[in-house]
């Protein structure tokens, strides 16, 4: 996952590289002058009287042009104002690169922030509380059965079915072996 990361970040800096340099990066005016007297130049040839001397005047004026392009490209691919570059490099990339992969602690405290707003809703008022004006159940009304999938630990977002329980009907009758493993990232969490 990080090669693949890697290889991508290279690609869009090469895309930026190149952007810059064709469409933003301001070319030199005496560069371009250069290039349209040489090309009017060798456009006049009409001074020469035998087709074969023509022939291969004007091979030997392309091979120049071709020549000179060549130098005139690796000129141009060089960025001539690396602080410029760098504030253009970072108004197109201001966001923080990663992975965006999901992580456990980071599901953890999203859990927890949305239980804490569902927990202070039930405490000032438990008789006109409605579950479904909030995504989790109170902490007091939620099911404690915890599931390990990739990796990762879930509590169950289901109603407890009475005050006596703490599980939800549908694990009433299940064991809750990642239970203890849920509590000690709670208490990593929140020392």
């Amino acid at each position: 996952m990080e090669k693949l990361s890697n290889d991508i970040n290279k690609l869009e800096n090469n895309v930026v590289k190149y952007i810059y340099i064709k469409y933003i990066q301001e070319k030199n005016l005496s560069e371009n002058t250069e290039d349209i007297e040489n090309t009017e130049d060798i456009a006049n040839t009409e001074d020469i009287e035998n087709t074969e001397d023509i022939e291969s005047k004007n091979t030997e004026d392309i091979e120049k042009i071709e020549n000179r392009e060549k130098k005139g490209r690796k000129k141009q691919n060089k960025i001539r104002d690396k602080v410029e570059f760098d504030l253009y490099r970072k108004n197109i990339f201001n966001q923080t690169r990663s992975c965006f992969v999901l992580n456990q602690v980071d599901l953890i405290k999203e859990d927890l922030r949305l239980m804490k707003l569902a927990d202070k809703a039930y405490e000032l008022n438990p008789a006109r509380f409605k579950k479904s004006e909030y995504e989790l159940p109170p902490d007091v009304l939620r099911c404690s059965y915890i599931r390990k999938h990739h990796h990762r630990y879930y509590r169950c977002k289901n109603q407890i079915m009475n005050t006596n329980s703490d599980v939800c009907k549908k694990h009433e009758t299940v064991d809750n072996i990642f239970y203890d493993n849920y509590n000690d990232l709670l208490e990593h969490l929140t020392k």
